[in-house]
């Protein structure tokens, strides 16, 4: 088994992954001739008795063991440094790396973190980018946590914790015909206008386009656009009717809960086990 101070293959595989596993380019970035970075991977494998990478055509990928592995060669060196780190300075400068949307980080999360980054600033990294990226940051171990918008399943070796549940809300302009509707509004009321909706793919519009041919008709795009305020942008120019979580400010706009879409609940989510002091820390203010 490859001890705790046994770090060299564990920092070739990082750097392996990091460099988007090319053998080259992980072996200069640490100073290794290709072979010799091939041998440090595979004395990981031999030592784990598992496959840490394979060939996909012409490139090579990690396996989904080589991922788990890779999270916890993370979490070792991480660790290394901040023991290393209080023997020499006595304080271990610890930093616990946060991945989510920008949505995400502007309207749930920034609230909830604020008053510890006012009392330790420093302490946290955020890692801006969409929820499948969030997810596969925590899992590979690049970050510690993350926050995403999603079902209360999570993917292996994860644990997810609730942390707000929103409604979705139809935006209009205020002389929208949207705006004489009340305070909420059907569906398929809603569909009988055009939508400022985001691209293919997208759990939003695959329920949209559900609903839609439920009915027997098209979905009527205004425009594809991704990012809240953006939506809330065109749609104060009158563009269509945007849809966004509750939890977004949307001053100056008509606000009606959608009656037929489902809820959102964004989730944290972190690795079992991966637990310091101050991720737990961060986990409790964003639990609230």
């Amino acid at each position: 088994m490859v001890g705790l101070m046994d770090t060299d293959g564990l920092r070739a595989l990082v750097a392996f992954a990091e460099a988007g596993c090319n053998l080259t380019l992980a072996g200069r970035a640490i100073g290794l001739s290709q072979p010799a970075m091939h041998a440090r991977l595979q004395g990981v494998a031999k030592a784990l008795e598992t496959a840490l990478y394979e060939r996909r055509g012409r490139r090579l990928q990690l396996t989904p063991d080589g991922t788990r592995v890779l999270a916890w060669a993370r979490d070792v060196l991480e660790r290394e440094r901040a023991l290393l780190v209080e023997l020499r300075q006595g304080q271990a400068e610890e930093r616990v790396v946060l991945a989510c949307g920008e949505g995400a980080l502007v309207h749930v999360v920034a609230e909830r973190i604020a008053p510890l980054l006012r009392e330790r600033a420093g302490v946290l990294s955020f890692l801006v980018v969409d929820g499948p990226g969030a997810v596969a940051a925590v899992e590979r171990g690049s970050a510690h946590l993350a926050v995403v918008a999603g079902p209360a399943s999570s993917p292996p070796g994860l644990r997810s914790q609730p942390i707000v549940t929103a409604a979705m809300l139809a935006v209009a302009a205020r002389q929208h015909p949207l705006a004489r509707a009340g305070q909420e509004v059907d569906v398929g009321a809603l569909l009988e206008h055009p939508l400022l909706v985001p691209p293919l793919g997208r759990a939003l519009r695959a329920t949209l386009e559900d609903a839609a041919a439920a009915r027997g008709r098209a979905l009527e795009v205004a425009a594809e656009v991704t990012g809240w305020e953006a939506v809330c942008r065109l749609a104060a120019l009158g563009v269509g009717v945007g849809i966004v979580n509750d939890v977004v400010a949307t001053p100056g706009l008509t606000r009606l809960t959608v009656r037929g879409l489902p809820p959102v609940t964004y989730r944290l989510l972190m690795r079992r086990g991966r637990g310091t002091r101050l991720a737990e820390e961060v986990v409790r203010a964003l639990l609230g």
